[in-house]
């Protein structure tokens, strides 16, 4: 059990690693295939990978809110000049 406990959040550790998705079309791309791929496939028998779907999911919503972040800042020193 602790064999998969270590894989599980190294799998997590090296999605939270990666650049911020939104930054290239490209990024997100990836992103949307790796995430595919992680919900598995009735095709080819494969089965959906609960924890790197988790770890997807929480590294879009992670970049996502640091992107909006960055826009309200933005917005904001916008309007003061």
């Amino acid at each position: 059990m602790s064999y998969i406990k270590n894989y599980l959040e190294e799998v997590d550790v090296s999605i939270k690693n990666q650049p911020n998705i939104f930054i290239k079309p490209e990024d997100l791309k990836a992103w949307a295939i790796e995430l595919s791929e992680a919900c598995g496939s009735r095709i080819i028998n494969k089965k959906h990978n609960v924890s790197k779907i988790d770890a997807l999911i929480e590294k879009f919503v992670s970049d996502y809110n640091e992107n909006m972040q960055i826009m309200v800042e933005l917005k904001n020193k916008l309007e003061e000049e």
